[in-house]
């Protein structure tokens, strides 16, 4: 069955590269569905949707942009309307799959599309900027957005560009072919954060709820994964959390490489999501490498997780302070709620003769939630390391019963 594929792209300066990936995919048997982004020149290729219809998703007009004569706000306008449409289309059935072309600011209008959909239609954004060179995380935001980067510049077709963009038609074909389109479940759903550190006793808890008969989702901690577990909890797709690995509140607290984004743990406490919370991987700071960090920061323990990754170990200070933020977090929430501490070390670096290893830095962690208003609360601290079988289990067999009670 014909698929309905979107095309995002500035017609007056990238309609020939827009015009090849749209006959591209059109004589896989799709329907491509060209949306114009541009608003100064004159469009290359007629438009399915027009730049005017984008505006006036916005609420604006083309002419109204162009007499402002602000490109920020011309941008973040038509980003702004693009992903307007996009929702509708897709909300009206007609929408299956999306790709974008463009350099920043065409990145910034095509992704911001892509973010209006939701997880599971395809997308791919061929970018100038998709390299080493540029940060990503504004573009892809929490959604599952592949960005390709383009080599040369997007700017006429040669030997580099043809064989680029028709990688790229060929991946949201083929995406848009495989699509499952919307997954559904008749089971409860546990939403679980892990990291390489607590990888153990994650899998462990996943094998029980599993053979409880949970469907379970893990999110790595790295800010992003937290934030995407947070808004399923928002949009009430989740019946519980096991907060396993919230090792990006220690970077948001203390500038970390993933940090948590400001509002962590708000939604679960808004929605009174049964939530366990174990602080594994809270007890190291996550750098870059080695060369990178301050040189006070390597009179503490250190370990070299790989070659762009430094793991500094937090003191008792700092993990005072991570204790108090999440005791202030959750002491707010209106369902039920347990902190669940490994007393024998927070993370696999972190156990006895391990290079990580300093219980009374992790005692702070404590301290730090006694000290905080943690009305409505458990607090318990259990004689286990977080990556043995048993503490696995503690904590899968606590959140069951928060959940079925």
């Amino acid at each position: 069955m014909p698929k309905q594929i979107i095309v995002i792209g500035t017609l007056d300066t990238k309609g020939q590269e827009i015009a090849f990936v749209r006959d591209l995919i059109a004589n896989r048997g799709h329907q491509p569905v060209v949306i114009d982004s541009g608003i100064q020149g004159e469009p290359a290729i007629e438009a399915a949707i027009s730049r005017h219809e984008v505006a006036a998703a916005a609420e604006t007009s083309i002419e109204e942009l162009l007499a402002a004569g602000d490109k920020n706000n011309a941008i973040s306008t038509m980003a702004r309307g693009l992903a307007s449409i996009s929702a509708r289309l897709h909300a009206e059935g007609k929408l299956d799959g999306v790709i974008a072309l463009g350099g920043v600011q065409g990145t910034v209008i095509g992704t911001a599309a892509m973010r209006a959909l939701p997880v599971g239609v395809p997308k791919v954004m061929v970018s100038t900027v998709a390299n080493g060179q540029a940060t990503f995380g504004p573009f892809v935001g929490t959604k599952d957005i592949t960005i390709m980067h383009s080599v040369a510049d997007i700017l006429g077709l040669n030997i580099i560009t043809r064989q680029i963009l028709a990688e790229a038609a060929g991946a949201v074909v083929g995406m848009t072919e495989l699509a499952l389109g919307p997954q559904t479940t008749d089971r409860p759903t546990v939403a679980m954060t892990m990291a390489g550190v607590t990888t153990s006793c994650v899998m462990r808890a996943r094998e029980l709820f599993e053979a409880w008969g949970y469907e379970v989702i893990a999110f790595h901690c790295n800010g992003i994964g937290a934030k995407a577990m947070e808004e399923l909890a928002d949009a009430g797709q989740l019946q519980g959390i096991l907060d396993l690995s919230p090792h990006d509140i220690g970077g948001y607290l203390r500038g970390g490489l993933m940090q948590a984004s400001p509002d962590r743990l708000e939604a679960v406490s808004r929605q009174g999501l049964p939530i366990v919370f174990v602080p594994g991987g809270i007890d190291f700071i996550l750098y870059g490498p080695l060369q990178s960090i301050a040189p006070e920061m390597l009179e503490r323990r250190y370990v070299v997780h790989n070659p762009i990754h430094t793991h500094v170990r937090a003191n008792q200070a700092e993990m005072r302070d991570a204790g108090r933020f999440v005791a202030e977090r959750l002491s707010q929430t209106a369902g039920p709620a347990t902190i669940m501490i490994p007393g024998r070390g927070f993370s696999q670096l972190n156990i006895k003769g391990g290079p990580l290893y300093d219980p009374e830095a992790d005692q702070g962690f404590i301290e730090g939630l006694t000290a905080a208003s943690a009305r409505r609360l458990a607090i318990a601290e259990l004689d286990m390391h977080i990556n043995e079988p048993a503490f696995a289990e503690a904590v899968s067999t606590e959140l069951r019963s928060l959940m079925e009670a």
